[in-house]
């Protein structure tokens, strides 16, 4: 594929004014996926390949997700490439981003949805439990972005309101830092062009706690990821889109 300098892309984004040209610009993307190998990812990745976009996934398996060899199998024009990683160490976290611009020739943009928890009552939470949380929430998310170009980061709602009976103290703690980090490299990095926004995910709860009456299925993430990748949100940055069935609003 041809490189495109951040330039070109904004020029690029400029010109968008109908579906056509979205479903066109989605298919010119080359996307890197952060923690794309299960769950929330796979339903992410899926979601741009359904618009023609071109994704390179980073994960810890050895292996990817038999879903994701089934996302490959049927990606059609799409390139859908596995990059193995552990985003908390710096050295592998360069190796795949410089391996996934020698194959595509550039990242467009990055979702990052790498992520741990460990759930445990606060006073048990040990300090290698701590540790390896901010290592991969918050460490691993940081040198993630300073990678990336355009951003979406998955956060969670826990860091908008504590859950009883969870044990999720220290791992709102470690999602919280995405939080400072798209509000501070909103206005830092707008003059260059670079976009950054946040989608929190629901934990699991209780269903009756959600006003729309059902937990979150990682399918209900897929239009919002195609529309803050996409230049449909050009003047879309510093955004924290809420997708929790109202929770986030009050419980029923």
């Amino acid at each position: 594929m041809a490189s495109l300098s951040i330039q070109q892309s904004l020029e690029l984004y400029k010109t968008m004014s109908s579906v056509r040209d979205f479903k066109v610009f989605m298919t010119s993307l080359s996307l890197s996926q952060v923690g794309g190998g299960d769950g929330i990812g796979l339903a992410l990745v899926k979601a741009i390949v359904e618009f023609g976009g071109h994704v390179a996934v980073i994960g810890q398996r050895e292996i990817p997700h038999a879903d994701l060899r089934d996302i490959q199998d049927s990606s059609g024009e799409s390139s859908v490439r596995y990059f193995r990683a552990d985003i908390a160490n710096e050295l592998l976290l360069n190796i795949a981003f410089d391996q996934i611009l020698a194959e595509f020739g550039r990242i467009d943009g990055v979702i990052a949805c790498a992520g741990i928890c460990i759930e445990k009552p606060f006073v048990e939470q040990t300090w290698e439990d701590v540790v390896r949380l901010h290592m991969v929430n918050s460490v691993g998310l940081f040198f993630t972005v300073q990678l990336a170009g355009n951003v979406v980061l998955i956060g969670s709602i826990a860091t908008d309101g504590a859950v009883e009976s969870q044990g999720l103290t220290a791992y709102s703690a470690s999602k919280g830092s995405g939080k400072g980090l798209l509000h501070s490299l909103a206005v830092e990095l707008a003059p260059k062009g670079i976009r950054w926004q946040t989608r929190p995910e629901l934990e699991t709860i209780m269903k009756s706690a959600v006003p729309m009456g059902r937990m979150a299925d990682r399918r209900d993430l897929k239009g919002a990821a195609v529309y803050l990748l996409s230049g449909a949100s050009l003047y879309t940055t510093g955004s924290n889109l809420v997708i929790s069935g109202g929770i986030h609003a009050g419980r029923l």
